[in-house]
């Protein structure tokens, strides 16, 4: 079991994997982990389909208690870090706070799940806490055709490529299995988790290894050089290469490329001095030796 904080006011459903609700007086948006419903309003690089619209409308009355009052929820995290800690350090890309919740006595995430309105979403690394449990629920829904496993309930509309995001997402969960297993003895530091440590070292102008994501590959083209932005809104954390028109560089942005953009290993070592730019950490790329598989040797 994570650490749990308990009896929360679900204060808004957004829609099936995104709610929100009131932890000391404040409004909190979560993001579900381990799951990830289709989308049922337009804004995202995904489509919006029949079964992201149900979804939503499934997550809406599930939530609601009557036409005036939601739920209380228990939220759970994926780690057994104190309760603050995971306040402060467990959240996502945009701030929101990423959980588990559970009502009454069902986690909802695993409901999700198990009657196939989400497939078992380890895009970003599987649940610690709940993964056999996660891997038989979608086994079965894929057994029974439930939701998004069933072609007719896209049909006529558009639909994800589960053919091919499924082992993509296996991929990446595999890069990640080894950091949480060897990387994080080894002293290597989560754009996510360690941001404040990579900002310290960054003042210091200290060589640090990093786990970053290069799924989106170089961001920007600036300057006669490339920037990636490898930390998220919330955390700011980029990667520099200077210089782009020195063949010497052309391997190094070659293998961002063909490796680790798009549907590659996306998450990568980097080592390198840190520095502060405009107050963001980055580190200045130069090399590929600066970018491994592996972490580094503890």
């Amino acid at each position: 079991m994570g650490t749990r904080i308990r009896n929360l006011q679900v204060t808004k459903v957004v829609d099936g994997d995104t709610i929100k609700v009131v932890i000391d007086g404040n409004e909190e948006s979560l993001r579900l982990i381990d799951v990830d419903t289709e989308e049922s309003h337009a804004g995202s690089s995904k489509p919006v389909t029949k079964a992201g619209q149900a979804a939503s409308a499934m997550a809406k009355e599930y939530f609601t208690l009557s036409e005036d009052e939601l739920a209380h929820v228990d939220i759970e995290f994926d780690t057994n870090d104190p309760g603050h800690i995971c306040l402060t350090k467990h959240r996502g890309n945009y701030g929101r706070l990423l959980c588990y919740v559970h009502k009454g006595d069902e986690n909802y995430n695993l409901k999700l799940v198990k009657e196939g309105w989400s497939p078992y979403f380890v895009k970003y690394g599987r649940s610690r806490v709940y993964h056999s449990e996660f891997t038989i629920a979608e086994a079965n829904a894929q057994a029974h055709n439930l939701n998004i496993w069933n072609a007719d309930t896209n049909a006529g509309g558009t639909t994800r490529d589960y053919s091919t995001l499924l082992p993509w997402w296996t991929l990446r969960s595999l890069v990640l299995d080894d950091y949480r297993q060897t990387g994080v003895d080894a002293g290597v530091l989560s754009v996510r988790l360690d941001h404040e440590t990579i900002k310290e070292s960054a003042e210091k102008e200290e060589t640090i290894t990093v786990l970053c994501d290069l799924q989106s590959g170089i961001n920007k083209w600036t300057g006669g050089g490339a920037l990636i932005f490898a930390g998220s809104i919330y955390h700011k954390f980029n990667l520099w290469i200077p210089d782009i028109a020195d063949e010497e560089k052309t391997p190094l942005l070659q293998l961002i490329k063909k490796r680790y953009s798009g549907y590659g290993r996306g998450y990568v070592y980097v080592t390198g001095k840190a520095i502060l730019y405009n107050d963001t950490p980055e580190i200045v790329l130069t090399d590929i030796g600066q970018l491994s598989d592996f972490p580094p040797i503890a």
